[in-house]
């Protein structure tokens, strides 16, 4: 193979990732299963099954080398880019970082954590002795399910950092559900979010979950939805009372929140300390 093709940005992508190192990547076709391994270069290298293409993605990238692994997810109908800004800050930190594309609306939630619970095995083979995750909104239900995975998959789970995520589940999705159209477009990843559905995702046993949420301080973006919010979840649906270690507001609404600087330090300060900064 020659070709060369440019990650999608698209809400309706239909490749996932599922495995990631030193610039290689390993994609799944969310309809047809087949598999494809891009170099660095963004060039098709192989066209095969998926285990076909892994053992030629691993045979041909060179060793990460760092004992701390960041596997970073994306929120519902969003992209890879939207979490470049917290995986440059952990890669220029030491982290050897996956920051996963996947099709967040043709899928299921357990698709999407297998995907990822195999990107982070592959980080740990490679040398990680531990994962982190920072997961936006949906990513972060995902990020939950895939941690909760690890002892069966071979991987040793780090922090878990939520970011907007509607940890209890966000009410205005079961509103929205309430409608044809939105259920067309977002209906194999629909249920995750709303709030029977998020109380279904486990949380993980880890070494410690940090929440960021968007809002004001005050009444939030959204005069239409009860609280504080980043006008899509509120505060209160972010927080799971009694399993956090760490808890910061963030002026920001729910999409830019994910690339915000104030995300970013979070990020790195929970990730290697435990912590968030004051």
């Amino acid at each position: 193979m020659s070709y060369i093709i440019k990650r999608s940005t698209r809400a309706f992508r239909p490749w996932t990732d599922l495995w990631a190192r030193s610039g290689w990547l390993v994609q799944a076709h969310c309809a047809s299963g087949d598999a494809r391994a891009l170099d660095p270069f963004g060039r098709v290298a192989l066209e095969a099954p998926v285990e076909a293409c892994i053992a030629l993605a691993a045979s041909r990238a060179r060793p990460a080398g760092r004992r701390r692994g960041a596997v970073l997810l994306h929120g519902l109908g969003h992209h890879h880019g939207a979490m470049a800004s917290v995986g440059a800050a952990l890669a220029e930190a030491g982290w050897a970082v996956a920051n996963l594309g996947y099709a967040s609306l043709r899928k299921p939630l357990d698709y999407h954590a297998a995907a990822a619970s195999r990107a982070a095995a592959a980080l740990a083979e490679d040398g990680a002795a531990m994962v982190d995750f920072v997961g936006h909104s949906l990513g972060g239900l995902i990020a939950r399910a895939a941690m909760a995975r690890a002892p069966a998959e071979g991987w040793e789970p780090g922090r878990l950092l939520l970011v907007g995520s509607p940890a209890r589940g966000a009410g205005i999705a079961k509103v929205l559900g309430r409608f044809a159209a939105y259920r067309l477009i977002s209906s194999q990843s629909l249920h995750a979010v709303t709030p029977l559905g998020a109380a279904a995702v486990p949380v993980p046993a880890c070494r410690g979950i940090a929440v960021v949420a968007g809002g004001t301080g005050g009444r939030g973006f959204n005069p239409l939805l009860g609280g504080d919010n980043d006008g899509i979840v509120t505060v209160e649906e972010t927080r799971l009372p009694g399993q956090e270690d760490g808890f910061t507001l963030v002026r920001a609404l729910h999409t830019p929140l994910s690339a915000h600087p104030a995300t970013v330090r979070a990020a790195l300060g929970f990730l290697e300390l435990g912590r968030l900064p004051c």
